[in-house]
């Protein structure tokens, strides 16, 4: 991929799927925690958790646009930034990205998500900080893929 926009966009859904997962296996496999990524997708596009599969599904497919969407603006942010230290830029970003999300869902007192209990809450800050780590691994390795006159670092 030669394409800074679609760079950004793939970097953001693997890191968004690996956040996911963690999320998943915190959540599900440990007791860890209570609320998913797709419960926190599910409520903003439909008002409330997802209620069946298809309804899990479609707050997956959104939250997965979202991160996608959120790689492509750190991909466009790390030639102002400079690729210097990228993987802390890369975890802060995600860590960033956790904490607005957090206080928009506040701000807005957006039902269902105006109580987060603590085990959730770090939970997501560990999914959200992998998160940040994998987008910005994936990006690095898919700028070092492209041809040096095509990089737009």
């Amino acid at each position: 991929m030669g394409d800074k926009y679609a760079n950004g966009f793939v970097s953001g859904l693997c890191g968004g799927i690996a956040a996911a997962a963690t999320n998943l296996l915190l959540i599900l496999g440990f007791n860890y925690g209570e609320l998913m990524f797709g419960d926190f997708a599910g409520v903003l596009v439909f008002g409330h958790f997802p209620r069946g599969f298809w309804e899990s599904v479609i707050a997956y497919i959104a939250y997965a646009g979202f991160a996608g969407t959120l790689g492509v603006i750190f991909s466009y942010l790390v030639p102002v930034l400079s690729s210097k230290y990228l993987l802390f830029k890369g975890l802060h970003f995600g860590i960033g990205v956790w904490f607005i999300s957090y206080a928009i869902t506040l701000l807005f007192k957006v039902p269902d998500l105006e109580d987060i209990p603590l085990k959730t809450a770090v939970t997501n800050l560990l999914a959200s900080s992998l998160y940040g780590l994998i987008m910005t691994i994936m990006l690095r390795w898919l700028i070092k893929r492209q041809p040096a006159k095509e990089r737009d670092e």
